[in-house]
């Protein structure tokens, strides 16, 4: 059973010539249980990011401690999944030999890794595509490889920082489908980082919204939908309802950082 525990975590950046510290993260507490599907919603600047990049290790909070499964987690590892919203594929590897990378710096036999990677290969709709270079595939395919990627090391939880941010409308859609799908199959714990409100409904179980720099918490919305989800779902009442509230929620926190600029 999967469980993270946010603890009091905080992060302030030391000062440039000239500048004040930055204070990007106030003290944040949060607990995402096993299987939980969880988003993080908020206006740019908000510190969402930061506290991603926390608990996988990239980033040392100033204070507080971040656990996982009871262990603190004190740098990268491979039972934290990550996929980021600039494309980190190798582009001197396959798609297939991109999704394997983990499993092979893990010593896993090259038969195993080869299974694995397909079966992945397979989830992400990638059949087909297996031998070609990142350079060779658009941006939505790009990253359907860096989730595989990231999945086939079997993480306890999956870590995605606005992994759609830079794709067009319909190929976001339909990547928020294929990621709640396979979500809904593998029921893994995910948090997702993201600014878009439709998405931050239509994935998540939860709702964490955060205020304006320096971020802190200020709501967790249920989102009370039914599973499988579809694109319908985005036309009902419901969901209508939870994106009117998280509109002002949000507007409020805009508003906030437009009068600072």
């Amino acid at each position: 059973m999967t469980e993270l525990v946010i603890d009091q975590v905080s992060r302030t950046f030391p000062a440039r010539a000239g500048h004040e510290p930055t204070r990007a993260l106030e003290p944040t507490t949060l607990r995402v249980g096993n299987n939980d599907f969880v988003t993080i919603l908020g206006p740019s600047g908000c510190g969402k990011s930061t506290l991603l990049r926390i608990i996988a290790g990239l980033d040392r909070p100033s204070s507080g401690r971040v656990l996982l499964d009871g262990r603190e987690v004190t740098g990268p590892g491979a039972d934290r999944g990550v996929v980021f919203q600039s494309y980190t594929l190798f582009p001197w590897l396959s798609v297939r030999d991109n999704i394997a990378f983990g499993l092979r710096e893990r010593g896993v036999p090259e038969a195993e890794r080869g299974r694995i990677a397909d079966g992945f290969i397979a989830r992400v709709g990638l059949a087909g595509f297996e031998d070609h270079w990142p350079k060779q595939l658009s941006g939505g395919m790009q990253q359907r490889t860096a989730i595989a990627r990231a999945l086939a090391n079997d993480p306890k939880i999956l870590l995605l920082d606005e992994p759609f941010g830079a794709l067009d409308n319909q190929t976001r859609a339909l990547m928020q489908e294929m990621l709640l799908g396979i979500w809904e199959r593998e029921q893994k714990t995910v948090l997702f980082v993201t600014h878009d409100i439709e998405e931050a409904i239509f994935l998540g179980g939860r709702v964490i919204v955060m205020t304006a720099r320096p971020g802190r918490i200020k709501a967790e919305i249920a989102v009370d939908l039914p599973h499988p989800r579809s694109y319908k779902i985005k036309t009902t009442p419901e969901f209508v309802q939870l994106k009117e509230r998280l509109v002002e929620e949000i507007r409020a926190e805009a508003l906030k950082v437009a009068a600072d600029v």
